[in-house]
C-alpha cells in the first residue's frame, strides 16, 4: 500500500465546485441521470422528478458542489457500470447549489459583474450568443484567460 509522503506547502486557493464564500446559499440534493457529473458543473432538470442531468439545453437547475463523500460510481440494475473521479455517478445523490457563490471554470476570460451563460457543452461563459442565460447570476470575480477559476454568484 502506497503512502503519501510529499505534501504541498500551500493549499490551492480554490477548486471547481467549492463554495466560495459564506453568503447564504440554497443547496438541494438531486439524483443524477444519464452520465456522471463532475463538481462545479451546470445541471438541468432530469427526465424524472427530483433528478438532474449534465446541462445541454434544458431547464437550468443549479451547479454541482464539491462533495468529498461522492463515490463517482454509476449504478444500473443494481450493478456498478462505471466510476468517474471527482464526480457524482449515475444514481448518486448530487449536492446542487441554486443560490450562493461557487467556484467554476470559465470557458473564456470573464469580468466581475458580467452576466453568466451556459454553453450547450456545459461550460460557463459571459457570451450570450447561442448560450443559455442563468437568470439572476453574475460573475463575482474575473479571469484573464479561458480555463481559469472564477466565482459565479447565483441568486
Amino acid at each position: 500500500m502506497a503512502l503519501q509522503t510529499n505534501y504541498p506547502d500551500n493549499q490551492p486557493a480554490a477548486v471547481a465546485g467549492a463554495q466560495a464564500t459564506m453568503v447564504p446559499a440554497t443547496i438541494i440534493s438531486r439524483t443524477v441521470e444519464g452520465a456522471a457529473i463532475a463538481f462545479g458543473k451546470p445541471v438541468q432538470q432530469g427526465a424524472t422528478d427530483k433528478s438532474v442531468a449534465a446541462f445541454t439545453t434544458g431547464k437550468f437547475v443549479g451547479i454541482t458542489l464539491l462533495d468529498r463523500s461522492a463515490s463517482g460510481l454509476s449504478v444500473s440494475g443494481g450493478q456498478v457500470t462505471g466510476r468517474a473521479v471527482d464526480s457524482f455517478g449515475v444514481g448518486e445523490s448530487a449536492r446542487v447549489s441554486t443560490k450562493g457563490d461557487i467556484w467554476v471554470v470559465a470557458a473564456v476570460a470573464v469580468a466581475a459583474g458580467d452576466a453568466v451563460y451556459v454553453t450547450p457543452t456545459g461550460t460557463f461563459t459571459n457570451v450570450a450568443t447561442s448560450n443559455t442565460a442563468i437568470a439572476g447570476a453574475r460573475w463575482d470575480t474575473s479571469t484573464t484567460a479561458a480555463g481559469q477559476l472564477a466565482v459565479v454568484r447565483l441568486g
